[in-house]
């Protein structure tokens, strides 16, 4: 296998014929200025190539599908593999897509709740389990066992009337008829050989007594166990899939063969995978189809199930507590303690201990890339075009690939220096285990740490397109051509003005802001000035400035209906007659769109 990429005559854009080689199995920085040519090299000639051959490698069946690719204008690219692009462009603005369904945590959630999440009744609360004939006999057999006497007598009985009024004159003469003998009415036991009166308006509670079977405690016969099984079969098919084992006077247990409640007869659907999620009819929110919204585009949440999404028996099934909506709402790195501090049983750490594997090293992956701040059920097209990137990093380390080549657009953009190292040491661990790596980028801790660095330049468009360095960072520290290095070494540095010019006192005063994370927080904000508001990733930047300002200002100056973030009092506004948002989504709608019919030249 070749041990580096060689690439010979590329031309893609204002790249200038340039030739060059870079290590396999290495982590590689492409800087350089804006405009200079870094995503024309990594991303429109590397990985536009590695693709279209392994598109090419495919058969024509599979191809129809893929469309055609077009080769990159370069004379020649040797060593590649196939090639894997994660950028900031892309990422969905479904609006049923989350964070825990975009890194399939939430496909597996849906399989943990179903395979071992308790349902809880919604009308009287009591936990509903699903038990087979085989399972009520050896609960019964375990119960017995657990008694202080060498033998035990239980009955057996089949609930056939519940809170229902009547004479049942025809039910009980058919109950005798049909060969049984006893039944407790209202809590008191009647011989069905003798006449039985019944008040037609009063609410009545019939059980039919089955058998009475005694059971050694020390050791259960085979016969005894068969007796008390064919009791049980008998109990659940006249009692509708309910029967009642009578240990005691005092001592009695209702148990069903369904998802149902025993107590007040609420019926569970068969809970299963589909039942939790909120993109399938079998457990979507009937009234908002699963959006959580009233409306497709609207911020208005769902009055029935309360930005939920999910039907009201899906909310009702438990794991350690919380319903899969709560777990959801919570940061994946208050997730992470959840999933890793659950109480199981051996039964059901042996049935869910793989679901739980692959939930653990999801969610490790997310805290590797400096995501720990985001909720699970935080809305896909909310994140920022860095968060978008790092998600899919984090997708991609979980797959495991190995012999890929990794292509990233400044995968630091927008990441405090504090969570630098960790997303460092995850493109590391991408590159150790067999992968090569090629980041364009311009943070100064990524270059340092890179094995390669290539600088485009020497300026931008025209005046770029060129290799003004190729080697590893130390080489490159001393070339004189580099620009980067540079600044790397302190020679050129980004001067801070020695004097400020005078404003006016005016200033935003925001009072007793409460979204999210903030916590009862005033701030002012001066105006005509260059204010930098910072901190460190998911420390609620975004959600003073945007959530709260943005939409406090657009809803006084223009009416609109977002609803602003929670916060007392917004003072200062009548200083501003104009506000203009400028975020990173893409400005280019159409394939029509340039620079100068965006701009209005």
């Amino acid at each position: 296998m070749q041990d580096k990429i060689t690439i010979k005559g590329a031309r893609e854009h204002n790249l200038k014929n340039i030739s060059l080689e870079i290590p396999r199995n290495k982590l590689i920085c492409i800087t350089g200025l804006s405009g200079s040519g870094k995503s024309s090299l990594a991303f429109d000639t590397i990985f536009a190539e590695g693709q279209r051959r392994y598109v090419e490698s495919l058969s024509a069946y599979a191809r129809q599908f893929l469309g055609q690719m077009q080769k990159p204008d370069v004379d020649e690219i040797e060593g590649l593999s196939p090639a894997i692009s994660i950028d900031q462009k892309a990422h969905s603005r479904n609006p049923r897509s989350t964070v825990a369904t975009v890194t399939e945590i939430y496909d597996y959630l849906r399989v943990l709740y179903a395979r071992i999440g308790v349902a809880h009744c919604p009308k009287c609360q009591k936990s509903i389990s699903k038990l087979s004939i085989d399972e009520i006999v050896d609960h019964v057999v375990g119960t017995v066992k657990l008694g202080q006497k060498e033998t035990a007598t239980v009955t057996i009985m089949a609930p056939v009337v519940r809170g229902r009024k009547g004479e049942y004159y025809q039910l009980l003469y058919d109950l005798y008829n049909a060969g049984f003998a006893n039944v407790r009415i209202n809590g008191k036991m009647h011989k069905l050989s003798e006449k039985i009166s019944l008040s037609r308006y009063k609410l009545h509670e019939i059980e039919i007594v089955i058998d009475e079977v005694a059971l050694s405690v020390n050791d259960i016969t085979k016969d005894q166990r068969q007796r008390l099984t064919e009791a049980v079969e008998i109990g659940v098919d006249r009692g509708g899939n309910l029967v009642r084992i009578a240990y005691s006077k005092d001592n009695e247990q209702l148990y069903s063969t369904q998802f149902s409640c025993a107590e007040c007869g609420f019926s569970f659907p068969e809970i299963e995978p589909r039942l939790f999620s909120f993109n399938s009819p079998y457990g979507a929110c009937q009234a908002c189809d699963g959006l959580g919204t009233t409306e497709l585009f609207s911020e208005d949440i769902c009055m029935v199930c309360h930005g939920d999404r999910l039907r009201q028996e899906a909310l009702h099934v438990l794991v350690g507590g919380k319903n899969i909506a709560e777990l959801t709402a919570m940061s994946v790195d208050n997730t992470a303690e959840f999933i890793l501090g659950l109480e199981l049983s051996d039964r059901q750490r042996e049935i869910a201990g793989g679901i739980l594997k692959e939930i653990e090293q999801r969610l490790t992956f997310m805290l590797d890339v400096g995501l720990h701040y985001l909720t699970l059920n935080r809305r896909a097209g909310s994140l920022s075009g860095g968060e978008a990137q790092r998600i899919r990093l984090a997708s991609q380390i979980g797959s495991r690939l190995v012999g890929a080549l990794y292509v990233l657009d400044e995968p630091t953009i927008g990441l405090h220096q504090r969570d630098n190292d960790q997303l460092i040491a995850t493109l590391k661990n991408l590159r150790d285990i067999g992968n090569t790596v090629i980041v364009v980028e311009h943070d100064e801790e990524t270059i340092r740490n890179s094995d390669v660095m290539v600088e485009i330049g020497p300026g931008a468009g025209v005046h770029g397109g060129e290799v003004v360095a190729n080697g590893t960072v130390p080489e490159i520290f001393n070339d004189k051509k580099s620009i980067t290095s540079a600044y790397l070494r302190g020679d050129c540095k980004v001067g801070i003005p020695k004097k400020r010019r005078k404003v006016g006192p005016d200033r935003i005063k925001i009072i007793g802001a409460e979204e999210n994370n903030l916590k009862d927080l005033t701030v002012e904000i001066p105006l005509r000035r260059f204010v930098c508001v910072t901190g460190v990733s998911g420390s609620g930047k975004s959600t003073l400035i945007h959530d709260v300002l943005y939409k406090s200002i657009s809803k006084r100056l223009y009416k609109s209906k977002s609803m602003p973030g929670k916060h007392k009092q917004l003072l200062g506004v009548e200083y501003i007659d104009k506000m203009v948002m400028i975020d990173q989504s893409a400005i280019g709608r159409t394939s029509r769109s340039n620079p100068a019919t965006y701009t209005g030249a």
